[in-house]
């Protein structure tokens, strides 16, 4: 019978602890060469200096190009205009971009901008790319912060292009006690290998929102530090490697109960009255055996 309370207590207290204590916090810092983001607020005010500028090519208007440039643009749709001294681009809600990082070079491409764009200035930039070329350009980048659905790292396919080479992720959230208090613990942690495609991920497979913070350490070196952090929501780490499965990550109930402050008080409490126990009994043992 006290087993079966036992068992029907814990399975309640996991029912419960999914059901109504899911959210958490997800923080993964990275070192990696490439990631995508589609925004989720307004890029604005951030300053780029001695940028290339890859861009439509508009009709009847005469502009100073050159043939050649440091990146490649597609010359039949685009020109590649530079170096400029300071850019202050709008990327709008809605802008999907992809970020990728070599030795003295970072690229912003602006992959795809929403339609009613298409005929305005911002839209000149769709299917191009603004590039920080040059020590000096990528030492003057500061960080850059944004919020969107974010992936970190390259697909195995994207040969040309640097995943992750190392990081770590951190979930916070929730123990028994922390709901009366409100305050977050450490639920789980690990680190990221090299070639980790990671994502936070909510109901099943949609990639959940992402602030990010990019700044560039080493200009030298062909990585972003890209610091993600969730939204306080039910989000999960999702992370692929090359040809595997994509594995979710969540903390489970136990994990929160076994880093509770409570129960790591009842647990020692426990230990130490059970010890005592032992102890004693071993020493009436032990005087028996003598008295014989």
């Amino acid at each position: 019978m006290v087993i079966l309370l036992v068992c029907i207590t814990t399975i309640s207290a996991i029912l419960v602890y999914f059901h109504l204590v899911l959210e958490r916090t997800i923080v993964v810092d990275a070192q990696t060469g490439a990631f995508e983001i589609e925004l989720e607020a307004e890029l604005a005010g951030k300053v780029f200096r001695n940028v290339w500028i890859c861009e439509k090519r508009e009709d009847g208007a005469a502009s100073e190009t050159v043939a050649q440039g440091p990146i490649g643009c597609p010359s039949r749709t685009h020109q590649l205009v530079g170096p400029e001294e300071m850019v202050v681009p709008t990327l709008p809600v809605g802008s999907e971009l992809e970020f990728t990082a070599q030795p003295g070079l970072l690229r912003i491409d602006v992959v795809s901008l929403p339609e009613r764009y298409s005929d305005t200035d911002v839209g000149r930039l769709e299917g191009g790319a603004l590039a920080l070329v040059g020590r000096d350009a990528l030492e003057a980048f500061g960080t850059l912060a944004l919020s969107g659905t974010a992936k970190i790292g390259a697909l195995f396919s994207e040969t040309d292009r640097v995943s992750t080479a190392s990081g770590s992720y951190q979930i916070r959230g929730y123990t028994p006690v922390g709901l009366i208090s409100g305050e977050m613990r450490e639920l789980r942690s690990g680190q990221l290998l090299g070639g980790a495609r990671v994502r936070f991920v909510k109901d099943g497979d949609e990639t959940a929102t992402a602030h990010i913070a990019v700044t560039l350490a080493e200009p030298e070196r062909s990585l972003m530090r890209v610091t993600a952090i969730s939204g306080h929501a039910t989000s999960n780490i999702a992370v692929r490697y090359y040809f595997t499965e994509e594995v979710i990550i969540r903390p489970s109930f136990f994990d929160a109960l076994i880093r509770d402050p409570a129960v790591q008080l009842f647990a020692m409490i426990f230990g130490a009255i059970a010890g005592y126990g032992w102890l004693k009994r071993l020493s009436r043992g032990t005087r028996a055996t003598q008295d014989r």
